[in-house]
């Protein structure tokens, strides 16, 4: 009896340290089992991206789920993996796990992907832990230009001698977000507020258009203007800056493009002697063609009163010519 008592108490102490065991290590499996994920992820539209969601014991894991929307209640299934495989309404079609069954691979990003993600994690049931990214899809510029060199070759403005400023337009579009951007000459910033439109052809996206006035008070001929678009992280740096030779062409002074008011004077002058030298020559055509008209009728009456009468009495009869108030028959 007491050999019998002792091996049944040697067995229930057995089996509490295993218990003791089992509820130790699934303590320490759900507490080590809290999910991570990127708080807010920036990706690139038309690109490929990856949503991270961490965790330990992942060989303890049972399955993971990928769900979005703005709270958990109402977010929708879509991409899981459970026990092995890998399932979900859109698992193949745009959406995948990486190697690891955990990371979420969105193969060609839309505008439908920006949003709240949720990644829900089962390691050892009941033990269940999730956590959420908020995803922004972002839209990179097309590369800053000078409006006035568009091709990018160092290209000639033509300004009056004296001329101070001359106004330089930098435009960057097509983001999202908006970009910034800044203006430089020969490396010195100037200061200017640029302004922001949405894009004709994508309303998602933005115009940022940045006018500016460059100083040409001093003698050089060549000014270098540098265009920087800042604020979008997913340009790639060779992208943010467009930089411009400006060759400065001066024509020569010219007292009527400096002073309208003498260039309109002038004109008004030109203007009126034109008006009299018309009126002159119209009265002398009117004259010139009077004296001719008076030549023709004399010579025509010296003509009929040289010829016989009878000749002249002939003509009276036939020809409606000589009936004129000149020739009397």
């Amino acid at each position: 009896m007491p050999r019998l008592y002792l091996n049944m108490m040697d067995k229930m102490i057995l089996n509490l340290g295993v218990l003791l065991m089992i509820v130790v290590l699934g303590k320490n499996i759900a507490s080590a089992s809290r999910v991570t994920t990127d708080p807010v992820v920036f990706v690139q539209r038309n690109t490929e991206a990856e949503l991270k969601c961490g965790f330990k014991y992942k060989k303890a894991v049972s399955s993971v789920t990928w769900k979005k929307g703005e709270t958990y209640d109402d977010a929708v299934e879509v991409i899981k993996y459970f026990m092995g495989w890998k399932t979900g309404p859109k698992f193949n079609k745009g959406y995948d796990l990486a190697d690891d069954n955990s990371t979420l691979i969105i193969k060609n990003v839309g505008d439908e992907d920006a949003g709240t993600w949720w990644c829900t994690v089962v390691v050892t049931d009941p033990w269940t832990d999730r956590s959420s990214t908020n995803v922004t899809v972002t839209v990179p510029p097309i590369p800053p230009t000078i409006t006035q060199c568009p091709n990018g070759d160092p290209c000639e403005i033509k300004v009056d001698k004296d001329e101070t400023n001359y106004t330089v337009t930098c435009t960057a579009s097509g983001s999202r977000p908006a970009v910034t951007l800044i203006l430089y000459q020969d490396n010195k910033k100037l200061d200017a507020d640029p302004q922001q439109r949405q894009n004709a052809d994508d309303p998602s996206t933005y115009d940022t258009i940045l006018e500016i006035p460059v100083n040409l008070e001093s003698d050089k001929d060549e000014f270098v203007i540098t265009c920087e678009a800042v604020g979008h992280h997913t340009l790639p740096a060779s992208d943010q800056r467009a930089q411009q030779v400006l060759k400065i062409q001066r024509s020569q002074n010219d007292p009527t493009m400096k002073n309208p008011e003498i260039g309109s004077v002038k004109i008004g002058i030109y203007a009126g002697v034109g008006a009299v030298v018309a009126i002159a020559l119209i009265i002398s055509i009117i004259i010139a063609a009077f004296v001719v008209s008076s030549r023709m009728q004399d010579s025509e009456k010296h003509d009929y009163e040289n010829l016989p009468k009878g000749f002249r009495n002939g003509l009276c009869a036939k020809s409606p010519v000589y009936q004129s108030p000149v020739s009397a028959c």
